[in-house]
């Protein structure tokens, strides 16, 4: 009977039967699994995984095409600013103008997140005031702003061609990090080079007190094409600073990337004061104001991506 207790004690012995042990078996385990303690499961990403957000900077391009949802974003979040700040945008920019630079913040948000469209909107705002500056003196020099200094298509190519053509590169090119980070220090340097010229040029017309031909140092009145001041200069040369210091700050250049900015933006724009006082007089039908922008952004640009890529960094 399985009830009847199993040990049995006899007179002058404690003679004891017991059942013999269950045989324990031994874990059931993969093929190939390492022997130790099973792993605990867990919902958390890998540390490997952990690490690479972590060490993913600010404001570069994810990996992966744009998608419908994204791509909705960019929209939503461009045309929600152009809708607020349509007053200001105004002030700054026919009503022409405004629908290609909204369609150039599209591109750049797209391609180089918030941090890249802080920077396009900050070079608006830096660069309307900069044509404000002075504006009495200008008007009754003959050198203000034609248009009452509102920016047509032409002239917010002029100064977003190569920005444009850096974000679209950089969404063809997004699987690619190396050439990412080349094309958003081209970005970069590319508004760095035309604020620059746009500070240089205002407050020279406005505060230069002595302007040169670049060309044969001679002095000119203001607001000659190729023309130069101490005073422009200068003034040229720390908006550019404070500019990449601010696309530093926001994570699209690293310090070095920010130093390239500037370096590239001071040759840039002397380029473009050379062209103004060579070819642009020759050759002005064709060589006006905003294709020699095009052309001054491209080479700032270009020569910030070339240092970029020589140094490998």
């Amino acid at each position: 009977n399985p009830s009847r207790v199993m040990a049995l004690h006899h007179a002058g012995g404690g003679l004891r039967q017991q059942a013999p042990a269950r045989a324990s078996r031994p874990p059931i385990r993969s093929a190939g699994a390492p022997a130790g303690p099973r792993p605990k499961c867990s919902l958390a990403a890998p540390p490997a995984r952990l690490a690479e957000r972590r060490q993913r900077p600010r404001g570069r391009a994810v990996p992966g095409a744009l998608g419908a949802r994204e791509l909705g974003h960019v929209l939503a979040i461009n045309s929600s600013v152009f809708l607020v700040g349509y007053k200001a945008l105004s002030s700054g920019l026919s009503s022409v103008g405004i629908a290609h630079a909204w369609f150039l913040g599209t591109v750049c948000l797209a391609a180089f997140q918030v941090q890249g469209y802080v920077l396009v909107c900050a070079y608006f705002v830096f660069g309307t005031l900069a044509t404000k500056v002075g504006k009495k003196v200008k008007i009754a020099e003959g050198t203000y702003e034609r248009n009452e200094g509102k920016r047509t298509p032409a002239s917010v190519w002029g100064s977003g061609f190569a920005a444009a053509a850096c974000a679209l590169a950089a969404l063809a090119f997004h699987g690619d990090g190396a050439l990412c980070t080349i094309l958003r220090t081209g970005f970069v340097a590319s508004f760095a080079t035309k604020l620059s010229d746009t500070v240089a040029s205002e407050i020279g017309k406005a505060y230069g007190r002595t302007t040169i031909l670049i060309t044969s140092l001679k002095p000119v009145p203001r607001g000659t094409d190729g023309a130069v001041s101490l005073e422009g200069t200068f003034a040229g040369l720390a908006a550019s600073a404070v500019y990449s210091a601010l696309a530093w700050r926001l994570g699209q250049v690293d310090p070095t990337g920010a130093a390239v900015c500037v370096c590239a933006a001071f040759v840039a724009t002397n380029l473009e004061s050379l062209l103004g006082a060579t070819l642009q007089r020759d050759y002005a039908r064709v060589l006006n104001n905003d294709v020699v922008n095009i052309i001054m952004i491209s080479a700032g640009a270009a020569v910030a991506m070339g240092i970029k890529l020589a140094l490998g960094s």
